[in-house]
């Protein structure tokens, strides 16, 4: 019997019992679906919350150099070069060098607002997004032309101006190191990272913040390295592969063991670690009834080969092989395992899809999923369609044919 025929043989075996192949491949398709719509949900809810992560600077990691190092030498400051080395690295979203500085504010009366002023360029506006209640960002060409322009909190732009409007006014900013006042003109005033304390009535208590551009804080500065430089993962969860790469990448031109890195957020690598960890838990702990539906298969080829022993001495007696029959059986559990898989990637999909519009989280379906779960539901009917199989092909053909 060649293998169309026995597959037609296995179809026809399979459709004049519909209820109770419908029955026998629930588990099959119970098991399937869940695997699928577990793992489609679960990647999702990971993502949304690895993205919200992002906001707050998961996946964006600091390097700096250790000062303090044995090897450490004045000529592996962080500077120009080692941003041109990296720039090209591969799941690299954004780079930024900056500097930082301490400095004091002047208000009107001259008083003077502890705070800090970041020299950044347009990629720190990626990596730390800013939400801009006045004005607008740096623009890049001011970055280029080293423009005297600011960018300060809403703090001290009510501290310092109160309910004027900012905007196009000049703010005085002492930097206490180099004992130099500049003026820079303000274009935008973003609301202070720490608001929450604004409310609780602890203004006085909040430092106050600006950014310029890199190349005027150098200027001003009279340096040529940064304080460190910020980098952020186009894929968070792979933000460890991109670290390595930077850091191997700085040891290779410089020297190893001097480079340190932070990440803005704490502990967020290994929160999203748990996140994974737990989405294969529950994926596997669905994937159980699988077991339970292959069981369910090899119960029903049992019954299968029990009512149909005087078919299989017939078939035997006219010259069919143990092979034959042996292959017959196989086709009907993985054509039964194989069309309860096929159901169960189709209720899986249309699950994963009906709990994403309930939930808002958008499930992330995954071809190797899919994949796995038909190559499943194939070892499924092989392993479980086995002993049944061979039950029914070294089944004697005198005593099957005596069967009443």
């Amino acid at each position: 019997m060649n293998f169309i025929e026995t597959f037609k043989s296995a179809l026809q075996s399979l459709t004049a019992n519909k209820m109770r192949s419908l029955l026998t491949m629930l588990g099959i398709i119970i098991g399937i679906s869940s695997v699928i719509a577990m793992s489609a949900i679960g990647k999702g809810g990971q993502k949304k919350i690895t993205g919200s992560l992002a906001k707050s600077g998961f996946g964006v990691y600091e390097i700096s150099v250790d000062t303090e190092h044995d090897n450490y030498r004045s000529a592996f400051a962080l500077n120009s070069s080692d941003v041109s080395i990296l720039e090209n690295t591969e799941n690299l979203e954004a780079l930024s060098p900056y500097v930082f500085e301490r400095v004091d504010f002047k208000n009107l009366k001259n008083q003077d607002l502890r705070g800090a002023i970041f020299g950044t360029t347009p990629g720190y506006e990626i990596i730390d997004e800013l939400t801009y209640t006045m004005g607008r960002a740096i623009l890049s060409s001011e970055y280029e032309e080293k423009v005297p322009v600011i960018v300060i909190d809403n703090i001290t732009a009510g501290k310092v101006f109160g309910k004027e409007n900012p905007l196009g006014k000049k703010i005085s900013v002492n930097f206490r190191e180099l004992k130099k006042t500049v003026a820079f003109t303000i274009v935008g005033v973003f609301q202070h990272p720490d608001a929450g304390m604004n409310q609780l009535g602890l203004s006085r208590f909040m430092p106050s913040f600006g950014r310029i551009s890199l190349p005027l804080a150098e200027r001003i500065l009279g340096i040529d390295e940064y304080s460190s430089i910020l980098v952020k993962a186009s894929n968070p969860t792979q933000s460890q592969v991109l670290l390595s790469n930077i850091i191997t990448e700085l040891e290779n031109k410089n020297v190893a063991d001097i480079y340190e890195y932070e990440e803005r957020v704490s502990r967020g690598s290994s929160f999203n670690e748990v996140l994974s960890t737990l989405n294969i838990f529950v994926t596997f702990v669905a994937s159980i009834s699988l077991l339970v539906g292959g069981i369910g298969v090899m119960n029903i080829m049992l019954v299968s080969v029990t009512e149909r022993i005087k078919e299989i001495g017939i078939r035997k007696a006219i010259g069919a092989k143990n092979r034959d029959i042996l292959f017959q059986f196989l086709t009907e559990a993985i054509v039964l395992s194989l069309s309860g898989g096929a159901i169960g990637i189709f209720i899986g999909f249309a699950a994963s899809e009906i709990f994403g519009i309930i939930s808002g989280i958008e499930p992330i379906l995954s071809a190797n999923v899919t994949i796995a779960s038909v190559f499943i539901s194939t070892l499924i009917g092989l392993v479980f369609g086995v002993y049944p199989a061979r039950q029914a092909a070294h089944m004697n053909p005198i005593d099957a044919l005596r069967n009443e």
